[in-house]
């Protein structure tokens, strides 16, 4: 019988850390609020945003002040980054989006070198979408009351120190092998708080879906098997059928999923990794 820790279904902070940390004032460059377009200045200072816009020009931004808008278009977002080399620094302050449907407070698309921090948002469909960029970086953001806190979709982008929570869906990763979560707490949301697409496993004519397989605390364990942003019963469920399916080879998963569900360190992904994982034997 499995450890009773192994079977609990319970609420998983990932990698609890304290709040949200405090980023510096730069110097800031004047900017019209009327403004739909914003363009970043000489360097060394930083371009004033104090209404949703789209940022076309590499630079340094920085929002002025809260910003309440329910007049987004749908299938768009306030602050539209389109731009490589671009830093959005939200001075802690508000993008509030009043629940108008398909929308996104900050929607990074097309751009590389883009990082996003220091801000809120809530009442969105997405509080941030990261959309087929590159070498994105969102920190010290706090999202809530969103359909889904942050969106990273085909794109690669390190998630530092956020805070996601009290939304339908917390964080939504299109490819979790391409991103790289460090110190965020994710919880209280109420579908899940981590969805990363299945991996389907064909066991004997059936179709088993699970992972990719998530590490909840950073200790380089990957407990959470299924990737559903929990560690409970379904994880101790599935890993053993599935590692019996490998070793007789009735199924296959990825090398790096293989890599990342061996609990006792020896190579390969088998019977001695169900037990490592249920703490009967010590892992390597």
């Amino acid at each position: 019988m499995l450890p009773s820790r192994v079977l609990v279904v319970g609420l998983v902070f990932v990698c609890v850390v304290g709040g949200v940390g405090h980023v510096g004032r730069p110097p800031v460059a004047s900017a019209s609020a009327a403004s739909t377009t914003t363009t970043a200045p000489a360097a060394q200072s930083a371009t004033a945003v104090d209404s949703c816009t789209a940022i076309t020009k590499s630079g340094r931004y920085v929002l002025a002040r809260d910003v309440h808008n329910g007049k987004t278009a749908i299938s768009t977002g306030c602050i539209k980054i389109r731009a490589d080399d671009v830093v959005l620094d939200g001075r802690g302050h508000m993008l509030d989006g009043f629940g108008v449907s398909d929308t996104s407070g900050v929607h990074v698309a097309g751009a590389s070198n883009v990082t996003v921090r220091n801000l809120q948002t809530k009442d969105w469909n997405r509080g941030v979408y990261v959309q087929n960029a590159a070498a994105v970086t969102v920190r010290d953001v706090v999202t809530y009351n969103n359909a889904i806190g942050i969106d990273v979709t085909d794109s690669d982008a390190t998630l530092v120190n956020n805070t996601v929570r009290d939304g339908l869906r917390g964080l939504v990763l299109d490819d979790a092998w391409d991103d790289d979560l460090r110190r965020n707490r994710i919880h209280h949301n109420e579908v899940i708080d981590i969805y990363a697409p299945m991996a389907l496993v064909n066991v004997f004519g059936v179709q088993l879906t699970v992972g990719p397989p998530l590490d909840l605390d950073g200790d380089g364990r990957y407990e959470d098997v299924t990737g559903n942003g929990k560690t409970g019963v379904w994880d101790a469920v599935s890993l053993p059928v599935v590692a019996v399916a490998v070793t007789v080879g009735v199924a296959d998963i990825p090398a790096q999923q293989r890599s990342a569900l061996d609990f006792d360190g020896d190579g390969n992904f088998d019977h001695g990794d169900v037990l490592a994982y249920a703490g009967l034997t010590p892992s390597r």
